[in-house]
């Protein structure tokens, strides 16, 4: 039988690798999030404004999207995409890919709190003379974020969790890192250990951020 004890020297030795692969994972994950995003309030923006080409462009997009395995998008735009003279490395592909997949999820979260606005608050704003895009950035944007800081909490989680498929098309993250270590030297148990603790890490100061940014917005909404 092989060694099957936990050595702790071992993490220690590939910590460098480790750190550097968790560093291209929050980096990767960061700016996805923030495309993503802007991809969502897009999305809102059209259907808020009801754009008739593009509204439904935006649903066969969010269907599409959400209704197909991410591994196989990511496959679609690497392996797929040369095919036709369309060429990418692969953490541009990366970042394309869960960008566009964050962003239809994004879509949906901010749709569903702007619909969430009362109509009375719009009404409120042409009142006093607000038209347009005035009450789309300046009422409904800043209520309906509020209101789905979770659901796009839950989207950041996924899209950080989710760099770990990179891996598939050669993209050094964390996850990367990790196994190229397994395969040399099997030490299988410490390398996923310290995924496990990783990934774990992101996410609890991921989640500490919403509450925070949650907490501020709501300050307002508590007198």
């Amino acid at each position: 039988m092989g060694d099957v004890s936990f050595d702790w020297s071992h993490i220690w030795r590939e910590l460098p690798p480790l750190l550097g692969g968790l560093l291209t994972t929050i980096w990767l994950a960061a700016a996805c999030l923030l495309l993503s995003l802007a991809i969502g309030y897009l999305g809102a923006a059209i259907s808020f404004f009801e754009v008739p080409v593009a509204r439904r462009i935006l649903r066969g997009y969010v269907a599409l999207i959400r209704n197909t395995p991410l591994l196989v998008q990511i496959f679609f735009f690497y392996y797929g995409l040369p095919e036709i003279g369309v060429r990418a490395s692969a953490v541009i592909t990366g970042i394309v890919v869960l960008s566009i997949w964050g962003g239809a999820y994004n879509v949906e979260n901010i749709r569903g709190g702007i619909e969430g606005v009362p109509r009375d608050l719009i009404e409120a704003g042409r009142a006093l003379g607000l038209r347009g895009g005035r009450i789309f950035l300046l009422i409904v944007i800043p209520i309906a974020t509020r209101t789905v800081i979770p659901a796009m909490m839950n989207t950041a989680v996924s899209i950080t969790k989710n760099t770990s498929l990179l891996q598939a098309i050669g993209v050094a993250e964390f996850t990367y890192v990790a196994m190229d270590d397994m395969a040399n030297s099997y030490r299988t148990l410490e390398m996923f250990f310290a995924l496990f603790v990783g990934y774990l890490a992101i996410v609890l100061a991921m989640s500490a951020a919403a509450a925070m940014l949650e907490a501020r917005l709501g300050r307002g909404f508590a007198r």
